[in-house]
């Protein structure tokens, strides 16, 4: 997706300027809106936020004092296109605290935290009252793979089905007392030893469906970044708005998105992974990963489309809650965005990564 993002964004630039609009201007009127269709035959959702995130990002060009650039990015969340995608949870009461079981993998997107949260405001309960087991094929049930952008919304909506279950459970028991902090007396030791299975399949259509609108992903991501360049051209600052849905943590959003944009700037800018006979001779070091006193200030901003996700809607396929994947797409617009402030800054397009003739280039003319 950065590969075609990159390529696609690069050539709306050069429309933009055919046709006498702004970066913004050709985006915001083209800009898919909820209830039109997308180019894979979908309809957008109520949640689709595109218009919001470039809306949230304007502020920011009309302060600029130095040339900028911008792209748009958009991905599914999920497997999608007819492959079965379920995520499964189980809520055991213990003694003094309840355990999150699944075989969800967390590979660095703090999915604990999340699960944690959610059981968290789902039960009404301390968050020290809530352990997430570690994944064991033995013990958890299978959530699938960690791909996809898919574990917040998938194995975040079986754990909260999950603890909706308990939570009915527990209704007839005495009331809750202390919240269940540590060192009150613990709620739900009527239901200890119980287990509460809770599963969510995220249903799509195949590529060969014949639905005139059919569902090929259960949600979609959007994104705008903002890349502004200061004194001899470096990087002065990005600011990254970005739809999707529901912030389980925002503080973990932010730093899946900076980071992201850090990838995404050295993809850019000084990454280079030359190839001889289809093997890469380089060693990990000269591969040209940016430095940390190269990356500029990141903005993030959190966009979520008025009145969605709620029980009703959820902008998801039975997700109430309607959080949507953040993990690729913080990188996918950033590339494009990048080469369009070059292309602002001195006219010339540049159609290969990393960008050539800039203060970060590896290799001078």
């Amino acid at each position: 997706m950065p590969q075609v993002g990159f390529a696609l964004e690069s050539a709306l630039n050069l429309l933009a300027a055919k046709v006498g609009l702004s970066p913004w201007e050709i985006r915001y009127r083209n800009a898919i809106r909820p209830g039109q269709v997308l180019p894979n035959g979908q309809v957008a959702g109520p949640d689709a936020a595109l218009e919001e995130c470039l809306l949230a990002v304007k502020p920011a060009i009309e302060a600029a004092t130095g040339p900028w650039g911008l792209a748009c990015g958009f991905k599914n969340v999920g497997l999608g296109v007819g492959h079965r995608d379920v995520g499964r949870c189980i809520l055991r009461v213990r003694d003094d605290h309840v355990e999150v079981l699944t075989g969800a993998a967390c590979i660095g997107q703090g999915l604990a935290t999340v699960l944690t949260q959610v059981a968290s405001s789902v039960l009404g309960l301390d968050a020290a009252r809530i352990k997430v087991a570690f994944p064991d094929t033995g013990l958890t049930p299978d959530s699938g793979t960690t791909t996809a952008s898919r574990q917040t919304l998938i194995t975040g909506e079986a754990c909260r089905r999950a603890c909706q279950a308990a939570l009915a459970a527990f209704a007839g028991l005495a009331p809750k007392v202390g919240g269940g902090k540590p060192g009150t007396a613990w709620p739900w030791a009527g239901l200890a030893g119980r287990d509460f299975p809770g599963e969510y399949e995220a249903a799509t259509e195949p590529f060969d469906s014949t639905s005139a609108n059919p569902i090929r992903h259960v949600a979609y991501s959007y994104a705008v970044q903002f890349v502004e360049l200061g004194p001899e051209l470096r990087l002065a600052r990005v600011v990254a708005a970005h739809d999707s849905g529901l912030i389980v943590n925002p503080l973990a959003f932010e730093g899946q998105v900076e980071g992201g944009v850090a990838m995404g700037l050295g993809y850019a800018l000084t990454e280079d992974l030359p190839l001889v006979d289809c093997a890469p001779p380089a060693k990990f070091g000269r591969l040209g990963l940016l430095r940390a006193g190269d990356v500029p200030p990141i903005v993030t901003i959190c966009v979520r489309k008025a009145g969605a996700g709620d029980a009703q809607d959820g902008g998801t396929s039975g997700a109430a809650w309607g959080p949507k994947g953040i993990g690729e797409i913080s990188t996918i617009p950033t590339a494009a965005a990048v080469a369009g402030a070059y292309l602002a800054a001195d006219g010339i397009l540049r159609p290969r990564l990393p960008l050539e003739a800039t203060p970060y280039s590896r290799k001078k003319p």
